[in-house]
């Protein structure tokens, strides 16, 4: 499997282990701090070659597996305003960020809220174009891992093993997403193909089974959906550390997130999120 071919046939765990160079860079500590410097102060100078590789590894990783991982690229200590100035800076020939929320946040903290990192996240997509996600810090405990699926890898495996369910996930699907952004309404395929000829996905199983027009039929191709995203040449587990940015182009790329018990004060876990789209 070859970067040149795997946005045609999608990719699997496996394939994603052995060839971590096609979607994962370390940015060593002396750019790190050229990045840093450079993008606090909104402008390039000593620190413009690490950016511009950077920048390159990221279209790349982008177009050929549909998510790109950045180890080390800032660093965790500085002030989630720092953070956002820079994280913007860096990114911003590769897309804005879109408001995530009714309150028109463009920059969130991701952290456990009662609880409710001990539930894992299913798959599913957001409503953007890229999910950027930039880890400040990690689960103690070893969870809260983030799960990836190809879509095209998931569709091919059901167009050959179930393609009556193939043909309902091309159909219009209703996702029903009210909630606190009020009133949203979403009616898309949860398969389809894109103009690029590549296989783009849609999906959140929670809205989409709130919708009241599921029939028998309609409840077993979710069913079977959620077994194949589930199998394990489908579903890769990555772990971000302090400084890591993911970035996940949803209409390629389904994701998740394991379970993960917190714990209080600052090594509670934190994730630093913005909903963005290409420019």
């Amino acid at each position: 499997m070859t970067g040149t071919t795997i946005g045609d046939i999608g990719w699997t765990s496996e394939y994603l282990e052995s060839a971590r160079d096609v979607w994962s860079l370390t940015v060593g500590d002396a750019d790190r701090r050229l990045l840093e410097a450079d993008s606090l102060a909104e402008r390039w100078g000593a620190g413009e070659q690490a950016y511009t590789a950077v920048r390159s590894f990221i279209g790349r990783s982008l177009d050929t597996v549909g998510f790109v991982n950045v180890r080390n690229v800032l660093s965790p200590e500085a002030s989630d305003a720092d953070l956002i100035t820079q994280l913007s800076f860096v990114l911003r020939e590769v897309a804005a960020p879109i408001p995530q929320n009714a309150q028109g946040d463009l920059w969130t903290i991701l952290r456990d809220r009662d609880g409710d990192g001990a539930t894992e996240l299913g798959f599913h997509c957001d409503t953007c174009d890229l999910l950027v996600l930039l880890c400040l810090q990690p689960a103690v405990d070893g969870g809260g891992n983030t799960k990836l699926a190809s879509a095209r890898h998931v569709h091919d495996i059901i167009e050959r093993e179930r393609p009556d369910v193939l043909a309902l996930l091309k159909e219009e699907w209703t996702f029903d997403r009210t909630g606190r952004a009020g009133q949203q309404i979403l009616t898309t395929p949860i398969l389809f193909t894109q103009e690029d000829g590549t296989i783009g996905c849609y999906y959140q199983t929670r809205t989409v089974r709130a919708s009241a027009d599921l029939d028998a039929d309609r409840l077993a191709a979710l069913d079977f959906l959620d077994e194949v995203l589930y199998r394990p040449e489908i579903a890769f587990g990555m772990r971000l550390g302090a400084g890591d940015l993911l970035m996940i182009r949803n209409s390629r790329v389904l994701h998740g997130r394991s379970p993960y018990v917190d714990v209080p004060g600052p090594q509670a876990r934190r994730i630093l999120r913005a909903w963005m789209n290409e420019r």
